[in-house]
């Protein structure tokens, strides 16, 4: 009698206990209790595009043979997109290809003309700039990750056909040029996530508990970057119908740059 007791009094803690356990986590034996969204791992790969505006440095023009002075490039607008790819450990990488629009460029140049400045050359800048980018993201599956970052690649820089304006009946053209140089940048700014990007855990008691991906994460980015873009030269210098034999050139052009981007994450 005393065993058959006991045997009772368990079997209805046993009962007990499994309806407390589907009270709590609002299923059945048979179902697994259901977990809170987590963070998302990070996406292996993801694309992003990009607009920014281009605030020029002062520039440097040279004219071999002639002074100029009140050298400046116009700022402008660029747009650009990449593909990447997330590392582990808070850094990633991706290769970008941005074109920044026409900048007018103007120089004062002085060829000794009745002691005066013969005019101020002017023609139009713009360049192709594919870089390497590596970044750390300083709270990577968080809604809001700092982040920093430099790159390395090449610049495609262009001028186009340009005159100078004279002050002492001298008639000047310029002639469209190119150049590839060496392109660096450094980045620093903030990446807010606009969805996506968490996981959701389901299973049975029995089975081990599976994530499931809501959405792939998209992410608005709002930075500063620095852009170095090396040198470019112009085509001929013609004075009156005569090629001087020397072509102007814009050195060491630099870039303060605000950009805008979204940035989509590939599950």
């Amino acid at each position: 009698m005393r065993k058959a007791i006991l045997v009772g009094a368990a079997l209805v803690l046993g009962s007990a206990q499994g309806v407390l356990a589907a009270d709590l986590y609002g299923g059945g034996i048979k179902d697994a209790p259901a977990m809170a969204a987590m963070p998302a791992p990070s996406a292996g790969w993801y694309v992003r595009v990009d607009g920014g505006y281009n605030l020029f440095d002062d520039a440097t023009v040279t004219v071999e043979g002639f002074t100029t002075s009140n050298s400046s490039i116009d700022n402008s607008w660029s747009i650009g997109g990449g593909i990447g790819r997330y590392f582990g450990r808070g850094f990633r990488g991706d290769i970008t290809v941005d074109h920044l629009f026409d900048s007018a460029v103007q120089s004062d140049i002085d060829c000794g003309c009745v002691g005066a400045y013969i005019g101020t050359a002017k023609f139009d800048f713009s360049s192709t700039v594919v870089l390497a980018n590596l970044y750390y993201d300083f709270n990577r599956g968080g809604r809001f990750v700092p982040y920093i970052g430099a790159g390395v690649g090449f610049a495609h820089n262009e001028t186009s056909a340009g005159e100078v304006d004279n002050t002492c009946g001298c008639i000047a053209t310029i002639d469209k040029g190119s150049d590839n140089r060496f392109a660096a940048a450094a980045m620093a700014g903030l990446s807010w996530r606009l969805r996506g990007g968490e996981t959701t855990y389901v299973g049975g008691l029995k089975d081990e508990p599976a994530a499931v991906h809501t959405s792939n994460a998209l992410y608005l980015d709002v930075g500063y970057r620095f852009l170095y873009l090396g040198s470019v030269k112009t085509g001929d210098l013609v004075w009156n119908a005569t090629n001087v034999g020397v072509d102007p050139e814009v050195k060491d052009i630099t870039a303060q740059q605000v950009r805008v981007g979204l940035r989509y994450d590939l599950n």
